[in-house]
């Protein structure tokens, strides 16, 4: 121990080495109060951004970052709880049975035999259980600041690829500068990736050091680093040799692979709520009196019985119809997030094909809206079904691509709602005569 560490420890009050000693207490308690808290969180976040930021805001995308954060934090802390569970357990036989396994009276042979006598006693694991525990409970939060972290690091690289991309369309002259911006803005995220994953390289030589200083400075505070610097070098700092390398590419690899993996799953969602509208297999998550909170969905109605001769349409607006903007009308017109309901409504009614029983064809007006519920950005439209006769009917709403060429065909078919029909709703037209 050094002569610093050794005067720390000796300064140390005696109850801060108690409560050191039964932090588990601390941990237990906050893990399962912020637990429960954090399971509810996401959804408040997803709300709270739909409804106080603009259609296609730049802080949209970073409350998805804040979110998958929080999403992490919180499997982190189950984990954590799973692992103090069973060093709960170990505790309670250890105070049993302090001598541990009995492996004479067990006997075993062989290899089995030199495995009971490698498992000592049961003190053995609950301090090894309870290093583990700590470790999560600390690593979890690492991760949690790591990834946001890294999504406001990018927020202005996007928000300034945005703008030279809008300044390229309008063929500004003023492009060079913003686009040199962007361009170094990106340099200085590469330099500070690898600095991450290498330990701090930049921060071990003394000329790039100096250098890199002033960029580090300016990053700490994009990339909230407060929250978990401290303990980052704490971790990276007290693991010896080769070892304290794979912690940062640990962190990166799970905070990427967590991220990939929820937009998997999301991809999973569609693919099952495309496939289950293509066979008109019927989906609670189309009805706005069944459907339940986090249930995917792309366009709703009232419910599957319909008393009024007005079908209540909400249409989810997709990233697809961005880019069938981009791909069908010319780069000088405003993007698709800026567009107003009449605009917008002229190019569903361009691209969409709504028909009820595959007969009665409908181009209703469009008007930009959020869902009442989780507030997200999408369309509403009313269609008039009173001529319709009572009884079981079906509101298809499908991708018009028979005018595309086949380049536009292909991009289209690069996205998620390559299937033509993107919802097959059922409903029941209880009309009285």
């Amino acid at each position: 121990m050094s002569e610093r560490n050794q005067i720390e420890d000796a300064n140390t009050p005696a109850w801060l080495k108690t409560i050191q000693l039964n932090s588990w207490e601390a941990e237990l308690l906050i893990s399962a109060l912020v637990l429960y808290a954090l399971i509810q969180v996401p959804d408040y976040l997803s709300v709270f951004a739909y409804k106080n930021f603009d259609r296609g805001s730049l802080f949209l995308g970073l409350f998805r970052i804040l979110i998958r954060s929080v999403e992490l934090l919180s499997y982190g802390y189950i984990l954590h709880i799973l692992v103090r569970g069973v060093w709960v357990a170990n505790v309670g036989l250890s105070y049993v049975f302090p001598k541990g396994v009995n492996a004479e009276k067990l006997a075993f042979k062989g290899k089995f035999g030199k495995e009971v006598e490698n498992q000592g006693s049961l003190v053995k694991g609950v301090l090894r259980l309870e290093e583990l525990s700590s470790l999560i409970y600390g690593v979890s939060f690492v991760l949690f600041g790591c990834l946001l972290g890294f999504g406001t690091s990018i927020m202005p690289f996007v928000a300034l690829s945005e703008y030279v991309t809008d300044l390229a369309i309008a063929k500004s002259p003023l492009i060079l500068w913003p686009a040199l911006g962007t361009f170094f803005y990106f340099i200085m995220i590469i330099i500070l990736l690898i600095d991450f994953l290498t330990n701090g390289l930049f921060r071990r030589i003394e000329w790039t050091a100096k250098i890199y200083y002033p960029i580090a400075l300016v990053f700490r505070v994009l990339t909230l680093s407060f929250l978990y610097r401290r303990a980052l070098l704490a971790l990276v700092s007290n693991v010896s040799g080769w070892r304290s390398y794979l912690i940062p590419l640990i962190i990166f690899g799970a905070s990427t692979g967590f991220f990939l993996l929820k937009n998997y799953i999301r991809d999973v969602e569609i693919q099952k709520y495309l496939k289950a509208n293509q066979e008109s297999i019927v989906s609670p998550s189309n009805y706005e009196d069944k459907r339940a909170d986090g249930d995917f969905f792309i366009a709703t109605i009232q419910s599957d019985v319909v008393y009024e001769g007005v079908l209540r349409i909400f249409l989810k607006d997709l990233k697809i119809f961005g880019t069938m903007q981009t791909i069908g009308v010319d780069l000088g017109n405003e993007k698709w997030d800026n567009l107003n309901s009449e605009q917008s409504s002229a190019r569903l009614n361009e691209w969409l094909t709504i028909t009820v029983d595959s007969t009665e064809s409908y181009e209703p007006d469009w008007f930009i809206s959020q869902h009442p519920t989780d507030g997200a950005f999408g369309f509403s439209s009313f269609i008039d079904i009173s001529e319709i006769g009572r009884g079981q009917h079906t509101l298809k709403v499908a991708l018009d691509t028979s005018s595309m060429d086949m380049r536009k065909k292909i991009t289209i078919a690069d996205s998620d709602y390559a299937k033509l029909t993107l919802s097959n709703i059922q409903f029941f037209f209880n009309k009285y005569e």
